[in-house]
């Protein structure tokens, strides 16, 4: 299990009873009056969005995407007063980003050394002989990934022919009578 650091929590406020410290339950909901939950949800200006949210934009399922914070590929940008997880626009990317290295078939800790590379070279500031050797290891990545792709070509080539030869059996025993 990856420690995870601590999170700031988020206050939220009932719109109805105007309580800001609970209980609120997973729905959004004000267990005291049952009203709607005045919580950010919407990226679009900087701020959070439930996990919900996140997991149906970048077409994932809850589970897939509580999984990969498990893995520590991707964590919550803040936490509600009730512990709810809350992500922000980079928190997306990154799990964009996941979702186009799974089909190459990276693994769960190729996938954070990679995160951690692009991350450390984007972020700046370090010295020459740690960016060359995050520039080597992202060459690496990309070498890897264009053999990976030209595996999945073949592999794409193979199934194509198939296809054609199943429609050529489709078409010459189709017109005889069963």
């Amino acid at each position: 299990m990856v420690d995870k650091p601590e999170l700031p929590a988020v206050s939220w406020r009932c719109t109805v009873c105007e309580r800001g410290d609970g209980p609120f339950a997973p729905s959004g909901r004000c267990l005291s009056c049952e009203s709607s939950v005045d919580i950010p949800t919407t990226a679009e200006d900087g701020s959070l969005r439930q996990i919900g949210e996140v997991a149906s934009l970048v077409g994932l399922s809850l589970r897939t995407v509580r999984h990969y914070e498990d893995s520590g590929l991707v964590l919550p940008a803040a936490r509600t007063q009730g512990g709810f997880r809350l992500y922000d626009g980079q928190a997306v990317d990154r799990l964009r980003l996941i979702m186009k290295m799974k089909p190459l078939g990276f693994t769960l800790e190729e996938m954070r050394i990679l995160i951690e590379t692009r991350s450390r070279l984007a972020a700046g500031g370090l010295s020459e002989a740690d960016e060359q050797e995050l520039q080597g290891r992202l060459a690496m990545f990309t070498a890897a990934a264009t053999e990976k792709v030209a595996q999945l070509a073949e592999q794409l080539g193979i199934a194509e022919s198939f296809v054609t030869q199943l429609q050529d059996d489709v078409r010459r025993f189709g017109d005889t009578p069963a």
